[in-house]
């Protein structure tokens, strides 16, 4: 304790505790300000209740000591940031000629371990220049990966830690195994093992797979993606060392165990892991197992479509997938990435579903999805047949006349699209067949009072939209235009991903923008009081009785009020159309939620939904 402490407390005129707090800031201890960075106490006086500190920002600065103790974080003699405070330049030395063993100091000087965004706030400014952090800091971190004696994080959030004892590089991966209890962070973890290296210890290797093993056998259902993850990197180090896989639980038996699921898991796993699962595919279904891919292209999302199309041209059953498409093109059954992958590939893979039904299996779908109060949902295929310059013309070669302009009429006559943008993809389209402009001179004075009539809403679906708007606005907008402003800073626009991707950002935004301001220039709010019930109409509920005598009541609100879950659809929607005007008694063919194909229902009864 401080001499002048031990002094004060001799003569009673402080007790012990005061003393111990006190000492935490005499003479020569150091502490840290948010602002001005680490300091050193230089002198006190204790009758004026009065600090001096030479902060690294703010040097002789006088604080009272009741200010010190609310504001400042003490530290130890043997904290990074007093090794800094007092030996930088040594510290800049050692972050040009070893910044390894600069990140281990580091380390050491925080109870062994950091996040990443705290490391940066320890070196870069101060003992690394912050203009040339991220390039010194990316090889950094290339480097310390291959560092046994680091424990690099796996994902954002958690900590590099500097392991306290000598281990090899199984033994290391199999300590960050262990370490994590969430089964993704252990996929993470074998997922950035080196390969070579564990085949280097094949011993070693052995105590992982069991690890491996154990986890693949107690999978269930909510970890599955995981679950077959760890089962292909498993067999993969098995093969790579040699080990037998006959006592393992094969991939091709949780194939089977978790069928009807593995559509939409397969489309999480990242592309590169999914040809080893649709390769056990055979094995695992038997004659049937081309039927469960096309369920994977159907369900599986981008990520999976691609793949497993791949997969089946490689086992020569190239014919199968292009019926299936054909099928699903003609029936407007396909989803989304399906649909895209056909336009994408259209020249290759894709030639022989590609054609003018494409374009209006997408139409259907982006208006489908405007009406049930998109257009998010589609914004991927809005934005595919706005970008692909010759993706409309490649539609209407060599189609008959009669075929493409009813194609035009639709295109143009469409909700979903700003008037532009219509316009735009007309144009091309008369780039093939110049007497499409009739078009515009004959449904353009109709399309025009058509967007000036009213769009009934709800009055939450149109304060939300609202909010959306003002969202939009206030907040992505500038927030996007910021963070463009910083990628341009950094040069090289050329290779700026992230400049490039703002610009992306943008150009959406602005689109979500305009077409925002257009639904809430035609949008009524109204709360369907009043409805008239002699036949279906906006707020009503119609009962529906099927062939077989089932019955379905679905709800009819306003053009943003779809809830597909709930049995509600927009009187805009297609099933909206179908069912408004028709009384009690009437039948009507349309296409059930949830299902496919059109089946015929009689109307049983109408009612008033409760405001």
């Amino acid at each position: 304790m401080h001499a002048d402490l031990e002094k004060l407390k001799s003569l009673g005129k402080i007790s012990p505790s005061l003393a111990g707090k006190l000492d935490q800031l005499s003479p020569g201890r150091y502490c840290h300000h948010k602002e001005w960075g680490t300091g050193k106490v230089s002198s006190w006086n204790l009758p004026k209740k009065t600090l001096v500190i030479d902060f690294e920002a703010k040097s002789s600065h006088t604080m009272a000591l009741d200010l010190a103790f609310k504001s400042l974080t003490l530290l130890p003699d043997d904290h990074f940031l007093v090794q800094r405070y007092e030996e930088l330049e040594k510290l800049k030395e050692l972050a040009k000629s070893n910044p390894v063993e600069l990140i281990r100091v580091t380390l050491e000087g925080n109870n062994n371990q950091l996040k990443p965004e705290e490391l940066e706030k320890n070196l870069k400014g101060s003992v690394v220049p912050a203009a040339k952090w991220k390039n010194w800091w990316d090889n950094v971190r290339s480097e310390l990966h291959s560092k046994v004696e680091f424990a690099m994080p796996t994902r954002k959030g958690e900590a590099i830690r500097l392991r306290q004892q000598e281990m090899s590089y199984v033994e290391s991966v199999i300590d960050d195994y262990s370490s994590h209890k969430d089964i993704k962070a252990r996929v993470r973890v074998v997922d950035s093992a080196k390969l070579e290296k564990l085949v280097a210890d094949k011993e070693g290797s052995r105590k992982l797979l069991q690890m491996l093993n154990e986890d693949v056998l107690n999978g269930s259902t909510i970890v599955l993606q995981q679950t077959l993850e760890l089962a292909v990197i498993r067999d993969m180090i098995a093969s790579a060392i040699g080990e037998d896989l006959s006592s393992y639980k094969a991939l091709a038996d949780i194939l089977c165990e978790y069928m009807e699921p593995l559509p939409e898991i397969l489309g999480a796993i990242p592309a590169v892991r999914q040809k080893s699962i649709y390769e056990a595919y055979p094995v695992a279904f038997g004659d049937g197992w081309v039927e469960q891919a096309l369920r994977v292209f159907d369900l599986g999302g981008a990520r999976a479509v691609g793949e497993v199309a791949k997969f089946i041209k490689e086992q020569k059953q190239e014919a199968a997938l292009q019926e299936h498409l054909r099928k699903g093109v003609l029936s407007q059954t396909l989803q989304p990435d399906g649909l895209i992958w056909i336009c994408r590939n259209r020249k290759t893979d894709g030639k022989g579903a590609f054609c003018i039904e494409v374009g209006s299996a997408i139409l259907a779908l982006i208006d489908q999805d405007y009406m049930d109060g998109g257009p998010n949902r589609m914004l991927r295929l809005k934005n595919l047949i706005m970008d692909d310059s010759h993706l409309v013309c490649d539609m209407i070669k060599e189609v008959p006349f009669g075929e493409v302009r009813q194609f035009a009429k639709l295109l143009y006559g469409s909700p979903a699209f700003p008037e532009l943008d219509r316009k735009a993809l007309l144009a091309r389209m008369m780039s093939i067949h110049p007497t499409l402009q009739d078009i515009i001179l004959k449904y353009g004075s109709d399309d025009t009072r058509k967007k000036q009539e009213p769009v009934f809403v709800s009055w939450s679906s149109l304060d939300k939209r609202k909010a959306e708007y003002e969202e939009l606005v206030n907040v992505k907008i500038p927030q996007n235009k910021h963070n463009k402003s910083v990628f341009r800073a950094e040069g090289d626009l050329r290779e700026n991903a992230g400049y490039q991707d703002a610009k992306e950002v943008e150009r959406v935004l602005n689109r979500r923008r305009a077409e925002l301001e257009r639904d809430l220039s035609m949008a009524r709010g109204t709360d369907f009081k009043g409805a008239d019930t002699s036949a279906v109409s906006m707020g009503t509920i119609v009962t529906l009785e099927s062939e077989s005598g089932d019955c379905v009541d679905y709800t009819v609100l306003g053009a943003w009020d779809s809830d597909p879950e709930q049995h509600i659809v927009s009187y805009l929607s297609q099933a909206g159309k179908k069912l408004v005007g028709h009384k009690v008694g009437e039948s009507v063919t349309i296409v059930p939620i949830n299902e496919e194909r059109k089946r015929i229902f009689t109307i049983k009864a109408i009612k008033a939904v409760n405001p």
